[in-house]
C-alpha cells in the first residue's frame, strides 16, 4: 500500500460480526488494489471487532474501536478523519462490492475529472434472492453513464453509495450529520453537490446491497419523526434555504416520502393480511402509488435479473 492510496474504503460497524468477514474479503477481491480498508467498531455488543481482527495481517485494513457507541454517521466521521485516500468509498458492513467496483468507478473519474461518481446498487436478501436496483422511485436506472444535478438528486432521491474525491470534502470541511437516524448519508452526498460535485452515475449495479431485518431498507418505514428531522436539516443548509427552488425540491420529496413510508406500513400489513390496519392506512393517494409503482418494481428487477445473467463491461 502506497503512503497515500489511491482509495480509502470507510466502513461503520456496529453488531456486524455475521457480515462483516464479507465486506473485508469483498475489497480484498478489488481489481484494483491500492486501497485502504478503516473499519470503526461503533462500540459493538458482539464479536464485531474480533472478526475484523482476523483480517489485520493484511496492512491496508486498519480498525478503529469506538469508545461509546456514536451511531452511524459518527461511526463514518471517525473513519473519515483517519482516511488516507485520493478518493473516499463508503461501505456499509453488510454490503459488499463486486471486484471490479473500485477499479471501474476510479477510472471513470480520472477520465471525466469528476468529483462525484456512483453506480448502481443491487438489492439481495440473505438468501441470494435479487430485490431489483434501489435508485429512485419517480426515475428509472440510467442505460449509460450519466450526469445528475443537486437539482435532480433532491427532486428524484436518488439512491447512491458514492465515490468522492477526499479533498473536496476537505476543502469545503463537511462531515456526516450526527445525531440523526435517517438519511445521515443523504445529507452529506446533498452537501458534496451543493459545494460543487456534479453527480456521474454508471450503470453498473457493483455495488450490493444485503436486505435483511436489521437493514434500514427492511423496517416498515422511517416513522414521520425522523423523516421530518432528515428534511428539516436538509432545509437548514444555507444554500437550500436561500434558493426557493431547492426548497421546493425539498418539500416536495418529504411529502413523496411521507407517502412512500405510509404506503409501505400499508403493503405489509397486505402482506400479513392486517386487512384492519391496510385500511387505516389505505387513502386514493395509496391507492393511485400502488398503480403507479407496479409497473416499475417489476421493471427494476427484471433489470436487476438480466444484469446478473448478462453484465455489461462499462470500460
Amino acid at each position: 500500500m502506497s503512503a497515500t492510496p489511491k482509495v480509502s474504503v470507510i466502513t461503520p460497524a456496529y453488531k456486524a460480526a455475521r457480515y462483516i468477514g464479507q465486506a473485508i474479503e469483498s475489497v480484498q477481491a478489488q481489481t484494483l488494489t491500492d486501497w485502504e480498508m478503516i473499519i470503526v467498531d461503533d462500540a459493538s455488543p458482539d464479536e464485531t471487532a474480533a472478526v475484523v481482527e482476523r483480517y489485520l495481517d493484511d496492512p491496508r485494513i486498519k480498525l478503529i474501536r469506538s469508545e461509546r457507541n456514536r451511531g452511524e454517521c459518527g461511526a463514518r466521521n471517525l473513519a473519515l478523519e483517519a482516511a488516507q485516500g485520493e478518493w473516499v468509498a463508503p461501505l456499509d458492513a453488510d454490503d459488499w462490492f463486486a471486484p471490479e467496483r473500485l477499479e471501474r468507478l476510479w477510472r471513470f473519474a480520472q477520465e471525466k475529472g469528476a468529483i462525484l461518481v456512483a453506480d448502481l446498487q443491487l438489492q439481495i436478501d440473505d438468501k441470494g434472492q435479487t430485490y431489483g436496483v434501489a435508485f429512485s422511485d419517480t426515475l428509472r436506472p440510467p442505460k449509460t453513464p450519466t450526469r445528475y444535478s443537486v437539482r435532480d438528486y433532491l427532486r428524484k432521491h436518488i439512491s447512491i453509495q458514492p465515490f468522492f474525491l477526499r479533498q473536496h470534502a476537505l476543502n469545503h470541511n463537511l462531515r456526516y450529520p450526527e445525531g440523526i437516524v435517517l438519511g445521515g448519508d443523504h445529507i452529506f452526498q446533498t452537501q458534496l453537490l451543493l459545494k460543487g460535485a456534479e453527480l456521474w452515475i454508471l450503470p453498473d449495479p457493483t455495488y450490493y446491497y444485503r436486505i435483511h431485518p436489521n437493514s434500514m431498507l427492511s423496517a416498515v418505514g422511517g416513522s414521520t419523526e425522523k423523516i421530518n428531522t432528515l428534511f428539516e436539516r436538509l432545509l437548514q443548509l444555507d444554500e437550500i434555504r436561500n434558493n426557493p427552488e431547492l426548497i421546493r425540491c425539498v418539500q416536495a420529496d418529504r411529502q413523496r416520502m411521507l407517502l412512500t413510508d405510509k404506503y409501505r406500513r400499508f403493503a405489509v400489513a397486505l402482506k400479513r393480511r392486517q386487512w384492519r390496519a391496510a385500511w387505516e392506512h389505505f387513502s386514493p393517494a395509496i391507492a393511485s402509488m400502488f398503480l403507479k409503482r407496479l409497473p416499475g418494481a417489476v421493471y427494476r428487477r427484471l433489470w436487476a435479473r438480466e444484469q446478473l445473467r448478462n453484465p455489461r463491461a462499462s470500460g
